[in-house]
């Protein structure tokens, strides 16, 4: 016999037990209670309503006697006033005694008593009649035949109806009696065939449970990878659904494990190629970051570390690179015997190409300005080279100033940089006007006007990217020229030092923690007037005034 079939065998002799108890319980207790409602509604009801009309039917006759020939006519009117009022009573009565009963019996016994008490009413009406009409001897007459008749008729029916009564409630203790042996029948039986289905129900239930729990094992043992396919063979020799899971099982167990075997095998040959790949990176990001070191100490090398000593001037650079290597860059250099060139550049884009692209600018803008060309016609030159070496179609914006350090003029041409900053001596803070040039290395053949200007001697000349004026706070609101003119009010009174460290506090703590995203350089120089004798200073000679890139 299969699984399936104990179960279902199972469940349809507990449903049948289940039916049986529960059609032994539902039939007692409608017995009980048709019983119960039989004596209550009946008993109680008759009662309750015959009692009332019994004791009305007394009060009206206690009215009818109270009247006799003795009696005027006021306490006769007075007593039928006062029966009239009762016997209603006693009409309503017996209108609510018919709505109320539903046993046939009891109606039929309760309208005989009722029929009898009706004819009393009705002597008891002719009696009063008789009374009123002062006809005295059929009053009389009516009160002592009829009257008497009526009473006698009156108990005989209330006799009839209190013997009913008795009956039906006897009937109805007796098939209460009846229910309350029945049900103690179904129970003894039920006590006595219980123990026996719960012996079945053991058998079957460890019949079930016991190759479950294999299987439960055998589950557990998979997880642990200890799982031994003999270890449920007991249970898959069966030939029923159970046996089924239990081959199903074994075989789903064995592929589990060796496919996790595999699995794991072949994690460990990735991870470990993982490893080998990762070794490999790592000792290419430490190369490259050791080029890259490399490159921005190249890069720190290119730009001058020091401005040569002079009596005419003196001056401070500064670079700081968004990455690695930065495309900015500044440049100082003497041109003959008393020009000094003065170069701010700022290259399009950032790391590696535009460090490239800023070494040949430097380079091309500097090898033209030795030649001792004016500022516009060397920006032109440089321009037009830039744009036939220029495969990533780069540009860069530069200032390139040339000062007269005799006469304090300083010439210069703009290729779309920033303006220049210049704080005369007074305090008064200017920018330089623009001469309205473009970017070098966009498009070849182009001119550059000129400009100049006269510096005297305490004034300071301050070069910078647009990596300052546009440095960003956390809400991406820019740092603007207006800052940095406001940060530079008070430089004519201060040495280079704390110029260059009033800006670089004052750019730092409008951006906070806030990441940058372009170079930061400025290069500033002060004039001091007019040499008071010949220029002999040599580059890097011992004493000569620090730059910084940083």
């Amino acid at each position: 016999m299969t699984v399936k079939r104990k179960l279902y065998g199972l469940v349809a002799l507990g449903i049948f037990i289940a039916a049986l108890v529960a059609s032994v319980a539902v039939y007692g207790v409608a017995s009980m209670s048709r019983a119960s409602h039989s004596i209550f509604d009946n008993a109680l009801l008759v009662n309750k309503n015959v009692s009332t009309l019994v004791v009305l039917f007394e009060q009206s006759r206690s009215l009818v006697r109270s009247v006799s020939s003795d009696s005027n006519t006021q306490a006769v009117e007075k007593a039928f006033a006062a029966f009239d009022a009762i016997d209603q009573k006693l009409a309503d009565t017996s209108i609510d005694v018919f709505r109320s009963i539903t046993n046939e019996g009891v109606r039929e016994v309760v309208t005989s008593f009722i029929a009898s008490l009706d004819r009393s009413r009705q002597v008891s009406q002719d009696i009063f009649k008789a009374w009123l009409q002062g006809d005295k001897a059929s009053a009389a007459i009516l009160s002592n035949v009829d009257e008497t008749r009526n009473e006698a008729a009156m108990r005989e029916s209330l006799a009839t109806l209190t013997a009913f009564v008795d009956r039906l409630a006897a009937d109805d203790l007796a098939a209460l009696e009846r229910t309350q042996r029945v049900t103690i029948m179904v129970a003894v039986a039920v006590a006595a065939v219980m123990p026996f289905l719960i012996y079945l129900a053991f058998l079957v239930a460890r019949q079930i449970a016991l190759p479950i729990a294999s299987l439960t094992f055998a589950a557990r043992d998979v997880e642990r990878r200890k799982f031994e396919p003999v270890s449920i063979e007991h249970v898959a020799v069966q030939r029923n659904e159970l046996g089924s899971l239990a081959r199903v099982f074994q075989k789903m167990a064995v592929d589990v494990q060796r496919r996790q075997e595999e699995l794991e095998a072949e994690v460990e040959a990735r991870t470990h190629d993982l490893a080998a790949k990762n070794e490999l990176l790592e000792k290419s990001q430490h190369r490259m970051e050791t080029e890259l070191d490399i490159a921005r100490s190249l890069q720190g090398a290119m730009l001058p570390q020091r401005m040569p000593k002079h009596p005419s001037y003196s001056g401070r650079a500064i670079m700081r690179p968004a990455r690695e290597l930065g495309g900015d860059f500044y440049d100082f250099f003497i041109i003959g015997e008393d020009e000094i060139g003065l170069v701010i550049a700022d290259v399009s884009g950032k790391g590696v190409p535009a460090a490239f692209f800023m070494a040949i600018s430097r380079t091309v803008l500097q090898a033209s300005a030795r030649e001792r060309r004016s500022a516009g016609e060397c920006l032109a030159e440089t321009n037009s080279i830039l744009c036939e070496q220029n495969p990533l179609e780069m540009f860069v914006t530069v200032f390139y100033g040339i000062l007269n350090l005799r006469t304090g003029v300083l010439q210069y041409a703009n290729g779309g940089h920033n303006p220049p900053v210049v704080v005369k001596d007074d305090g008064e803070v200017t920018q330089l006007p623009q001469t309205g040039g473009m970017a070098m290395g966009i498009m070849a053949g182009l001119t550059y006007q000129e400009g100049s200007v006269t510096l005297s001697a305490g004034d300071t000349l301050f070069l910078y990217t647009d990596g300052i004026s546009e440095a960003m706070d956390g809400e991406g609101h820019e740092f603007t020229v207006d800052r940095l003119l406001a940060s530079l009010s008070e430089s004519h009174r201060q040495s280079l030092d704390i110029v260059v460290s009033n800006v670089t506090d004052a750019v730092s703590d409008f951006v906070g923690d806030a990441p940058q995203h372009d170079d930061m350089t400025y290069l500033v120089v002060r004039y001091k007037g007019p040499p008071v004798a010949p220029m002999a200073v040599a580059a890097g000679r011992d004493g000569a005034e620090l730059a910084q890139p940083v």
